[in-house]
């Protein structure tokens, strides 16, 4: 006969509770529609506009929502995207976060 499996304690859950993610986030930026939408978006736009902005030239990595759509931006409007490399996005994440942005 099987044993029940033991239950594994996975410290990150809570980590990543902390962020305020939540599984309908998770739904959205995995869709098909939003993968193709990024991937043509950084196709036109390939640099931050944050560094390039400061001079620098960086590739964006990262297809950002200038207004969080919890806040009521547009998910695929290009008005409300902007290119970023991941060091800007996790800059400009953590603003937001701490209620700057």
């Amino acid at each position: 006969m099987a044993n029940k499996p033991k239950k594994v304690n996975r410290s990150w859950v809570k980590v990543y509770e902390a962020f305020g993610r939540e599984d309908k986030d998770d739904n959205f930026y995995n869709s098909r529609r939003w993968r193709n939408f990024r991937k043509s978006y950084l196709e036109r736009n390939p640099l931050c506009v944050h560094c390039e902005s400061e001079g620098c030239v960086t590739a964006a990595t990262v297809a950002d929502h200038k207004i969080r759509m919890k806040a009521g931006g547009e998910a695929f409007a290009e008005s409300n995207i902007q290119a970023l490399c991941e060091k800007c996005h996790n800059r400009k994440s953590a603003s937001e976060s701490r209620g700057m942005g």
